[in-house]
């Protein structure tokens, strides 16, 4: 990484999914999209080969993330989305390019999409061409960039460095014999409480109620009109005979 003077693109998609296991002609677009890259690529594959891999793609089967994203000539990171790995770029102010596969991936992309500092591309619809389109993009605009390292800088903009806050709570606890005032009251309810079951049920007695009574007041407004209309007919019937 010391050597990419046009910097380098980090590719991983996390330890539960495996590159290796991607159809063929999706491998082949991301070959083809990478080989038009003037930055490095670094792409964690599980597997010894890579047919088609450009030069300027090099592959391992396992990465130091953590290192990698806080290297200087880190300029991108192509994730799956986790949790994990989107916080590590946050903490990096490094732009992302996210391709969600399943559970929370997508809200973790769409959110980072809303910060300004990556673009989702569909993995069930990718293509060479999406991919060039939104290599493009956040490569060549700063906004990205820079979207990143303002985020980065909230983030780490804390009262004390983790270690500190959570030594500090620590001792907190033991100063305080267990702080039982900070004990959640939610552990003394019982389940049913908690899961808000008793306020469902007491909604659902209302509207039980309120339903039943409308069907018995439509019932009986039915009836009166229904009865008015049977004693109307035979006057009617009576007063023609006599004409």
């Amino acid at each position: 990484m010391d050597d990419a003077k046009e910097g380098v693109v980090y590719f991983s998609l996390g330890s539960n999914l495996q590159s290796s296991d991607m159809p063929e002609y999706k491998r082949e677009a991301f070959l083809k999209a990478f080989s038009k890259l003037k930055q490095k690529v670094l792409w964690k594959f599980e597997a010894d080969n890579l047919p088609g891999q450009p030069a300027n793609v090099k592959i391992q089967k396992w990465l130091p993330q953590s290192d990698i994203l806080g290297h200087p000539n880190i300029r991108l990171f192509m994730t799956h989305g986790g949790l994990l790995s989107t916080q590590e770029a946050i903490y990096n102010g490094v732009p992302l390019v996210g391709i969600p596969i399943f559970a929370d991936q997508k809200v973790n992309v769409l959110k980072s999409e809303e910060s300004g500092f990556a673009k989702m591309v569909d993995f069930q619809n990718i293509t060479e061409a999406s991919l060039d389109l939104v290599l493009n993009e956040v490569l060549s605009n700063p906004t990205y960039l820079n979207n990143a390292k303002r985020i980065s800088k909230i983030y780490l903009d804390q009262p004390k460095p983790p270690m500190d806050l959570a030594v500090y709570w620590t001792e907190y606890v033991i100063r305080h014999k267990g702080a039982p005032h900070l004990r959640s009251a939610a552990l003394d309810l019982n389940w049913f409480q908690l899961h808000l079951l008793d306020v469902a049920a007491v909604l659902f007695l209302i509207l039980t109620i309120v339903i039943v009574g409308l069907v018995f007041i439509i019932r009986t407004l039915v009836r009166l009109v229904t009865r008015r209309t049977t004693k109307k007919k035979p006057q009617t019937k009576s007063s023609k005979k006599k004409n």
